[in-house]
């Protein structure tokens, strides 16, 4: 079979450099997991790093083009592809309940909403590798003195993971190239004993960052009133000045002066 094509729609940029390949395959660790799923594998130059270890690699493709060519050079992968959509797909229907890492280059169009669905599916995940748009994996690692970086993902994926930058790849490394420069990062769970609801925590940071121009004790004023957030010392800042823990015992206070 000819190899297949890039689709703009789905934000393919194929990885053509197999050292770079097999280096982010090497990123998994392989312990606490027999298990790991390769998101948006096209044509497989990760994949064949990932077969050839003592692992059991399944594959979810979207592009029914890149199922066919997967189906028909890597023998291995026969009954391990998953011809699915990853952001509606039920991955309990393979995995069932067991530890499974991901990894993948992710297509950069929808990479937020895969790292949100990790994040949802943390008890189950125990490591991710991910390749992203260089301004997409910097909010991954950004901290509040990044000012502009700093973001949602920024603050909720710490409760959930350690993440730490592996590389990063110039568009010359990939078919079609990308117009931005690329980055791979990885991601090992963290047991967080949470002080406040995960959901209140998601809730008053994503409502905090709509309007992040915004000091807390405006942007957040339909979640705790501003009479009872003036007495505390973070109503005057904004989102991007506080860390995840200073959320979390933001939402103690909530919890205790507004929700009970």
């Amino acid at each position: 079979m000819e190899k297949v094509k890039a689709k703009k729609h789905l934000g393919q940029h194929f990885l053509k450099d197999e050292s770079i390949a097999k280096g982010i395959a090497d990123t998994l660790n392989l312990e606490g997991y027999n298990d790991v799923l390769e998101i948006g594998p096209g044509m497989g130059v990760l994949t064949k790093y990932l077969l050839e270890k003592p692992i059991n690699t399944y594959v979810i493709e979207i592009d029914s083009e890149s199922v066919e060519y997967l189906d028909v050079n890597y023998p291995k992968l026969h009954g391990k592809i998953i011809s699915k959509d990853f952001l509606k797909y039920n991955i309990n229907e393979v995995f069932e309940g067991k530890q499974f890492a991901i990894i993948g280059n992710f297509p950069y169009n929808i990479s937020s909403q895969i790292v949100f669905k990790i994040i949802e599916n943390t008890s189950l995940i125990e490591r991710w590798v991910g390749m992203f748009q260089l301004e997409m994996g910097i909010r991954l690692v950004a901290l509040p003195k990044d000012k502009k970086d700093y973001g949602i993902l920024s603050v909720l994926v710490p409760f959930y993971y350690s993440v730490e930058t592996i590389m990063t790849l110039p568009p010359s490394a990939f078919n079609p190239p990308p117009k931005v420069n690329s980055i791979v990062v990885k991601a090992t769970r963290r047991n967080h004993e949470f002080r406040a609801d995960p959901a209140l925590i998601k809730h008053v940071v994503k409502t905090a960052f709509g309007q992040r121009r915004k000091t807390l004790s405006n942007s957040l004023s339909q979640i705790i009133p501003k009479e009872v957030f003036k007495t505390h010392p973070f109503s005057t800042l904004r989102p991007e000045n506080l860390t995840h823990l200073e959320f979390e015992e933001l939402c103690v206070f909530i919890a205790v002066n507004v929700i009970n």
